[in-house]
C-alpha cells in the first residue's frame, strides 16, 4: 500500500492549525505543527522541506483568511474566480515563511543534524523568527499567528513577558517536543529530554498565571455601540441617514448614560465629517451636552488629503484627535503599482495619509485612553509607543470596521488578538465595532461583556481601568527574545557544522591508517 503523501498531510494539518484560531483551539494547535515537524524529520531535500512548508502555509492561511474572499467577492464585486485567486496568491506568499522554516530544516536534517537539534532548537527558533518578520516586512501581516490559539491556553501566562512572539517560538518549541517524543518514542532519553522540556515550559506557565501585572486605577462607565450596518449599505446613497439614525437611537436609548464615555465604531459615515450638515451634527453629538464624552471613528479631510481619525468630543466640540499611524496595505494606502487594484474594486478612502508616533492619548475624566482603530492593534511594536514620553495609557480603545468580511471568523479572530493586547500590556481593551465583535476585555485578557455578531445593539459596561509599572513586555519589547531565538539558531548550525568538521577529519585519519 502506498505512503500518504507528506505533502498533503501537511496541507491537511495546516487547515487544522487555521481553524484553531478561533474558536482558539491551543491543542489543535499544537498538534498541527508537530505534525508538520515530524514531517520535516523525515525529509532529506530541501526542496522537499521547502514544499511540506509551503503546503503547510497554504493550508494554514487559506483556511484563516478565507474572509478575504467576501471583501473581493461581494464588495468589490469582482467574479468568484477572481475572488479565489486573491485569497490563494496571497495564501501563497504567506506561505513562503513556513516554507523557508521547512527549507531550513530539510538542509539541517541533510547536513548530519540530529532530530533533537533539529526539533526542539532549529525549528522553533526559526518558526518565531519568521513568525516575526511576517509581522514587519512589506508594511507587516501577522494576522493568523500561532500565538492567538492559545488566549484560553497555558502560553497566554508568557505575554506580559515575551508578548505573541515569544509565545510564537514557546508553541513551535512545545510543538518540536511532541514531535521528537513520537520520533524517539523507543529511545528512553530523547522521551526523557523532551519531557522535560515541555515539563519546564508548562510550570513556568502555571507559575506566571498568578502574577498581577497591573492594578486597578479607576471605574469607568462606558456605553459600546454597534450599528450592524452591512458593508454595501454603508456606502450607499442613503449610508449617512442610514448611519446617522442608527447611532443616534442605540447612544440615546434608555437608561442613556449621564456621564462616563460612549464609543462608537471605526468610519461610522462614509464621508468627511466636515460634509455633515451643523444640524446633522448637533443633533448626533447632542449627547454630550450632559456628562458623557463619545469617542468614535470617521475622515477628516485636510487641505493634505484625507485622515482615518478617531475623534473625541466634548459639548458638541471635537476636543481631541487620533490619526491612525498603521494603514492597511490595499484598503487604506496604494503600494506603488497597485492603483489599478484599488480602483478594479472601487474602494472608498483608499488612499489616506498616515499619523504621526507621537500622538496623544484621550483624557475622559481622570481616565487616560490609548485609540487603536482597526488593523492597528496587530502591531503591539507600535501600542508599545503610547508608553513612551513617561505618561501610561489606563485603557487601550479598539474602534473597527470589519464589515468588509461579512459574518465570517475574521470577526473572532480579531476579537482574541484584542484579547492578546489586554494580556502583553497588562490593561483592558474596550471594542466598538459596526459588525462585531463589540465586548470588553479585562486586562487578564478574559472577555466580560460582549454583544452578537452582525446585529445592531448596545453595550454598557464599568470598565476597570487599570494602572502601574509597565510590564516586562512593555519595557523591552520583542527584541530580547528574538535575540535570544537567534543565537539559539546561529549556535545549532555552529555545532552542526563543528561535527561535521570532526566528522570529516575522523573519516580522513582512517583512510590514511
Amino acid at each position: 500500500m502506498k505512503k500518504f503523501p507528506p505533502f498533503l498531510i501537511a496541507l491537511f494539518a495546516g487547515i487544522a492549525q487555521g481553524f484553531s484560531l478561533a474558536p482558539a483551539n491551543q491543542w489543535l494547535q499544537l498538534a498541527a505543527l508537530a505534525v508538520l515537524f515530524f514531517i520535516f524529520a523525515g525529509l532529506r531535500t530541501v526542496k522537499a522541506g521547502f514544499l511540506a512548508g509551503l503546503f503547510f502555509g497554504i493550508g494554514w492561511f487559506a483556511s484563516s483568511l478565507a474572509w478575504l474572499y467576501v471583501s473581493v467577492h461581494d464588495y468589490g464585486h469582482q467574479p468568484a474566480v477572481f475572488a479565489a485567486f486573491v485569497v490563494f496568491i496571497f495564501s501563497c506568499y504567506l506561505a513562503l515563511y513556513p516554507a523557508a522554516v521547512g527549507a531550513l530544516c530539510a538542509w539541517s536534517v541533510k547536513r548530519g543534524s540530529s532530530a533533537g537539534r533539529m526539533l526542539l532548537v532549529i525549528a522553533p527558533a526559526a518558526w518565531g523568527l519568521t513568525e516575526w518578520l511576517r509581522g514587519v516586512l512589506f508594511s507587516g501581516f501577522p494576522w493568523s499567528a500561532v500565538s492567538y490559539a492559545h488566549v484560553d491556553g497555558a502560553l497566554l501566562a508568557f505575554a506580559p513577558i515575551c508578548g505573541a512572539e515569544g509565545i510564537n517560538f514557546l508553541a513551535a518549541f512545545i510543538s518540536g517536543c511532541a514531535a521528537f517524543l513520537l520520533l524517539e518514542r523507543k529511545n528512553l532519553k530523547g522521551i526523557a529530554l523532551a519531557s522535560a522540556g515541555l515539563l519546564v515550559v508548562f510550570s513556568l506557565a502555571f507559575a506566571l498565571a498568578d502574577i498581577r501585572w497591573s492594578e486597578p486605577y479607576k471605574t469607568l462607565s462606558v456605553r459600546l455601540v454597534q450599528g450592524g450596518i452591512a458593508q454595501d449599505e454603508k456606502f450607499s446613497p442613503m449610508g449617512s441617514l442610514t448611519s446617522f439614525e442608527r447611532y443616534v437611537r442605540l447612544m440615546n436609548e434608555k437608561p442613556a448614560p449621564e456621564n462616563g464615555l460612549i464609543v462608537l465604531p471605526e468610519t461610522i459615515f462614509p464621508i468627511p465629517l466636515q460634509q455633515l450638515k451643523p444640524e446633522i451634527w448637533k443633533k448626533f453629538t447632542h449627547v454630550t451636552d450632559g456628562k458623557a464624552a463619545l469617542m468614535f471613528g470617521g475622515f477628516l479631510r485636510g487641505e493634505d488629503g484625507y485622515r482615518n481619525t478617531a475623534v473625541l468630543v466634548e459639548h458638541e466640540k471635537i476636543v481631541q484627535s487620533y490619526t491612525k499611524k498603521h494603514l492597511v496595505p490595499f484598503g487604506e494606502y496604494v503600494p506603488a503599482g497597485f492603483r489599478w487594484f484599488i480602483d478594479m474594486l472601487q474602494i472608498p478612502m483608499g488612499d489616506l495619509l498616515q499619523g504621526s508616533a507621537d500622538q496623544k492619548t484621550f483624557e475622559i475624566d481622570g481616565v487616560s485612553a490609548a485609540p487603536l482603530l482597526c488593523y492597528e492593534d496587530l502591531f503591539a511594536s507600535e501600542i508599545r509607543e503610547w508608553w513612551q514620553g513617561g505618561k501610561a495609557p489606563n485603557l487601550l480603545v479598539n474602534l473597527s470596521n470589519l464589515g468588509w468580511f461579512g459574518d465570517t471568523h475574521a470577526l473572532p479572530q480579531h476579537l482574541n488578538i484584542s484579547r492578546m493586547r489586554a494580556v502583553e500590556f497588562a490593561r483592558p481593551v474596550i471594542r466598538a465595532t459596526n459588525t462585531g465583535m463589540t465586548a470588553y476585555v479585562t486586562s487578564k485578557g478574559e472577555v466580560a461583556a460582549e454583544l452578537p455578531a452582525m446585529k445592531p445593539g448596545k453595550l454598557d459596561v464599568e470598565v476597570a481601568a487599570a494602572q502601574g509599572e509597565p510590564t516586562p513586555f512593555v519595557k523591552f519589547g520583542a527584541l530580547p527574545w528574538l535575540g535570544a531565538m537567534v543565537l539559539l539558531l546561529i549556535s545549532a548550525i555552529l555545532a552542526q557544522a563543528q561535527r561535521a568538521i570532526l566528522i570529516k577529519k575522523s573519516n580522513r585519519t582512517l583512510i590514511n591508517f
